[in-house]
């Protein structure tokens, strides 16, 4: 399984058309806006004629959306969060736990504008940036994470 991870593009949609025109040509089999801002992923799905699964961050104010994504594949169970809710701008830890907690081996996060790959208690932790506002010299990105028995990620520059 071939997943995209699109985070933190802030309405600003001269990045969301850039990932969105990556994304055609990777042809991920499922596509993962990681919030900030969700209603991006309405954008993407426009332009992509296809769903995006979508977390809310602290930037968004939607109650209706769930504030994480399950997903269980044959070989690995995969969370999904913005980040926000679990300090990840101070520890990886807490997340690191969360995911424990969910039975997920993965956890995919934003938020930090830092694209990342850390395992924290056995627990493999993926950033793909962001993708309009990077911080720390980063330039603007998106993910690709190929799921099998492990999870190998490539970071891909807007």
């Amino acid at each position: 399984m071939k997943i995209a991870l699109v985070s933190d593009t802030h309405h600003i949609l001269s990045s969301v058309e850039k990932a969105c025109r990556i994304i055609e040509k990777e042809k991920p089999d499922l596509i993962i806006h990681l919030g900030d801002v969700m209603d991006d992923a309405e954008v993407m799905e426009a332009i992509l004629e296809r769903e995006v699964r979508r977390v809310p961050g602290n930037c968004d104010y939607s109650v209706h959306e769930p504030q994480e994504l399950l997903i269980k594949t044959e070989h690995l169970t995969l969370l999904a969060v913005h980040g926000h809710a679990q300090g990840v701008k101070s520890t990886l830890g807490l997340l690191a736990r969360h995911a424990k907690e969910r039975g997920a081996q993965v956890a995919f996060y934003g938020h930090t504008h830092i694209a990342d790959e850390s395992v924290v208690d056995g627990v493999t932790l993926l950033n793909p940036g962001s993708a309009a506002l990077p911080k720390r010299g980063q330039k603007p990105s998106l993910a690709m994470v190929t799921v099998g028995t492990s999870a190998s990620f490539k970071l891909i520059h807007l």
